[in-house]
């Protein structure tokens, strides 16, 4: 499969590094399962933030490896794929008793994204580049991942995101609110590593219960039964459409999908 996460310390601030260059620093289900460990393994209190970002300086992360996203036949897979591995590596992030920062410093696409938005704070270079691009290969996001989004940047930034697919500018991410703060490639570690230094000199416990307690009042508690059954019905019927092999045809030979609804 390839790809591995690094795991570097410097006093009470930990880096996280997701290495797999050759395919952009896109995620594998190797990858999330090491991802999972990583931040299972910082969560003690000897760690005070922790440092998310991207091996290189072309991506942070390109989402979920296209090429491991199964097409046609039943979608039963995809959908237990994309609820289990892939959530349970965002919730570590997402969970992790201390501030996350994410560093920004190339592509951050689809799921790379998501894992983005799963962190406190958002710091990228202003040639950063973001996308939410399922619409583009004929899939459905889980509703999890959807509220994610209208949580951070609100409901209006989210659909603009999600049915445009458009690729969106650091400056551009910046006004959705994708982003906390931009600044030229040049400075974004060093901006990174004093945000980071600043919050590991604030009160620990004051740090992790407000964190706490923003994460208690922002949970999204899961739709209702028959809500959720129809959303997976959704996400089954994309994954067994043509339109999800033309979506994949297409972005492995760079060229524009035809899409049928179908």
């Amino acid at each position: 499969m390839g790809g591995k996460v690094l795991i570097d310390r410097e006093g009470p601030v930990a880096t996280v590094t997701v290495s797999h260059p050759a395919k952009k620093n896109a995620l594998n289900l190797k990858m999330l399962g090491d991802l999972r460990e990583a931040f299972g393994s910082l969560a003690g209190e000897e760690t005070r933030c922790v440092v998310l970002r991207g091996e290189g300086e072309e991506a942070f992360c390109a989402g979920y490896d296209i090429g491991a996203i199964p097409a046609g036949g039943s979608g039963e897979e995809q959908v237990l794929l994309s609820s289990n591995p892939f959530d349970d590596m965002i919730q570590a992030v997402e969970s992790f008793p201390a501030p996350v920062i994410a560093m920004l410093n190339g592509f951050a696409f689809g799921g790379g994204l998501e894992m983005a938005i799963a962190c406190d704070i958002r710091v990228a270079s202003d040639q950063a580049v973001f996308g939410m691009t399922p619409a583009r290969l004929g899939v459905i996001y889980r509703p999890a991942g959807l509220m994610r989004f209208v949580h951070t940047i609100g409901l209006p930034a989210t659909k603009e995101l999600f049915y445009t697919a458009r690729k969106v500018s650091a400056r551009r991410a910046f006004d959705l609110k994708l982003v906390n703060r931009i600044c030229p490639p040049e400075e974004l570690a060093q901006v990174t590593a004093e945000m980071a230094r600043e919050i590991s000199e604030n009160a620990p416990l004051s740090i992790r219960g407000t964190k706490r307690i923003l994460s208690m009042c922002m949970a999204f508690r899961g739709l209702p039964p028959a809500e959720a059954q129809e959303a997976e019905e959704w996400i089954r019927r994309c994954m067994e459409s043509g339109d999800l092999e033309e979506g994949k045809k297409a972005f492995a030979q760079k060229r524009k999908p035809e899409f049928t609804g179908r």
